[in-house]
């Protein structure tokens, strides 16, 4: 919200966490130096024949104090990413792990049909074009007709729920395919049969959205608060350790000291943000922080003395990470014994990848192979990098040389500052003005330097973890939400319609005049021919040829072109051909290898 504003004129009214006015401190303590030089000097005696000398030590101390901001910049952005990497590579961890837990057999039930094992819809044309069977159903979003079409398509493909446009409300029809998540899917009658009479005429592959992903089918409907279903042990625990981990890796980030209370509390899904900015919290947090009097706590902020560990355990405690499922008392007894920050964390890393690792032993990950389940423990692996990363420039200050010299030489120029701008600023208010501004400037960029050198520590400019934590908990929510809802399309249904239309187009089979006289030439007996206007199947095909088919027949080489007596030429396909081909062979091979073993065995029982 800092960003608003003309020009940026509201960022000069901010105080606290400002640089600007820490570095005013300064500024005016030079002034009141250039004064004292001002109103003692003798103007007849030029102490400074060229502001050469002078002007080489400030631009020495610009470039030193440069120096530092930019370092200092540069830890602030590697922290930030870090702690993004971080989150990025446990996220994904955990989001493989509970898809892979949707392949295991507990869920064969309810899973949704496949491509693959439906590969005969190819054939019939279809399409999966969410849009065009999206635009068939009634508009998502109703207002009056002040909404151009332009407004009402763009709140209708929003992925946030639009409840005002230019200040006027928007009003959902029964009709709204933007359903609440925690309303069962069985209640949108209107949205599944919109898409199924897509689907039968224009040729779409879609069916009845299931807006619990099927897990409800899972459940056997029994509803919780988390997305209106109850989802399995395994995701619950999943979720619940990752977020664990997180949250004691933010926690130890933030507070590195021992005995200092650095609390976790319960995430409960769907609850407003917690603020990015600590300026923004209630009053009551506020007075837990400081205390009631608003002006020592600038007045502190100022001279930089509200920078204790006990100011910053009362900000930690009025915002503590919040944990998807709560924290035990065993788990804070663990955590508790666990020594230092990095044994916390590692703690509840071991925690997550135990957990892991066993389930995916026991079955629970499905049969997916274990080079794939792999990528999830390197996805662990590679957080905890990321992880030491972050606190690397949190336990790591920025040297100590560097960062005495740069503040000696602040010290130095408040007082050659005003001895230049009094050797060659003739008029009094111009040579205090330039003396403050210059002086400020030096001042509050190496002041700007030590607050973004450790982000994780210097409220209110450290990085808002509690805001990280909670969207991150969010993500992990989305684990229990199954599979996706247009998955749900019943291919049976669109067999019926194929079969249904061949039927009407195609006459019933008859033996035809030339099959007849087909069968003549190949000497097959007429009355087989016409009597097998029904179809009959690959298994009474072998039946009458294992039964019919003469035996001096079987251990000749021409053996699979025999005529199969009983069979109509018109109910065999080629594929029924070659298989019984196949059969016969095999057999006429086996009878050749018993008809030589028993012209083996017949002299030796002769001797």
């Amino acid at each position: 919200d800092y960003l608003k504003g003309l020009f940026g004129i509201n960022l000069l009214l901010r105080v606290h966490g400002s640089s600007v006015y820490k570095g005013g401190v300064l500024g005016l303590v030079s002034v009141v130096v250039y004064l004292i030089i001002s109103i003692t000097d003798d103007r007849n005696v030029e102490e400074l024949d060229h502001p050469y000398a002078v002007g080489v030590l400030v631009s020495s101390v610009s470039f030193l104090i440069v120096f530092r901001a930019n370092y200092g910049y540069q830890r602030y952005w590697e922290a930030c990413g870090n702690v993004h990497h971080m989150m990025s590579k446990w996220l994904d961890a955990t989001t493989h792990a509970g898809t892979y837990h949707l392949q295991c057999k507990h869920f064969s039930s309810i899973k949704p049909p496949t491509f693959f094992d439906n590969h005969q819809l190819n054939d019939l044309g279809l399409t999966r074009d969410r849009e065009r069977a999206r635009l068939s159903l009634t508009t998502n979003y109703t207002k009056s007709m002040m909404l151009s079409t332009s407004e009402r398509g763009a709140i209708e493909r929003s992925i946030n729920k639009v409840d005002k446009v230019d200040n006027l409300t928007v009003n959902k029809t029964p009709q709204a395919i933007d359903f609440d998540l925690d309303s069962p899917a069985s209640t949108h009658s209107d949205l599944s049969a919109g898409f199924e009479n897509s689907a039968m005429h224009e040729s779409h592959l879609v069916g009845p959205a299931r807006l619990d992903g099927g897990m409800k089918l899972a459940t056997q409907g029994k509803e919780t608060p988390i997305n209106g279903h109850t989802p399995s042990l395994f995701l619950q625990e999943l979720c619940h350790l990752s977020s664990l981990a997180v949250a004691v890796a933010f926690t130890t980030l933030r507070n590195d000291i021992d005995g200092a209370a650095s609390p976790l509390d319960l995430y409960v899904p769907g609850q407003p943000w917690p603020e990015v900015d600590p300026g923004k919290l209630s009053r009551e947090e506020k007075i837990g922080i400081h205390g009631k009097w608003k002006m020592f706590k600038t007045i502190k902020y100022w001279i930089g003395l509200d920078r204790t560990p006990e100011r910053r355990t009362k900000y930690n405690a009025t915002r503590p990470l919040q944990v998807l499922g709560g924290v035990s008392d065993a788990e804070i007894l663990m955590l508790q014994k666990a020594r230092g920050a990095s044994a916390k964390t590692q703690l509840a890393w071991n925690w997550l990848s135990e957990f892991m690792i066993r389930e995916h032993l026991a079955g629970s990950m499905g049969a997916v192979g274990p080079p794939i389940v792999s990528r999830c423990f390197q996805f662990l692996s590679d957080g905890m990098i990321y992880y030491n990363h972050a606190r690397k420039v949190m336990f790591i200050p920025f040297p100590f040389p560097s960062a005495q010299i740069s503040a000696f030489f602040i010290f130095v120029i408040v007082f050659t500052v005003p001895l230049l701008m009094n050797q060659y600023a003739n008029i009094l208010w111009l040579g205090a003005t330039l003396t403050f501004l210059t002086v400020t400037c030096l001042a509050g960029l190496h002041e700007a330097g030590r607050e973004m050198e450790n982000p994780f520590r210097n409220i209110p400019n450290d990085i808002p973890l509690c805001t990280l934590m909670a969207m991150y908990n969010e993500s992990l929510v989305t684990l229990y939400n199954g599979f996706h809802p247009d998955f749900y399309w019943d291919p049976s249904m669109y067999e019926k319609e194929k079969n249904g239309s061949e039927h009407k187009q195609s006459p019933s089979p008859t033996v035809s005049t030339q099959n007849l006289e087909e069968a003549k030439m190949k000497d097959i007996p007429t009355k087989s021919v016409e009597g097998s206007k029904a179809k009959k199947s690959p298994r009474n095909v072998k039946e009458v040829k294992k039964q019919e088919l003469p035996m001096e027949s079987v251990g000749k080489s021409e053996a699979d072109k025999a005529p199969i007596p009983g069979a109509s030429i018109q109910s065999l396909e080629e594929a029924d051909i070659s298989q019984l081909r196949d059969t016969v062979s095999k057999q006429a091979l086996e009878l050749e290898n018993l008809k030589k073993l028993i012209e083996q065995q017949l002299p030796m029982k002769a001797n």
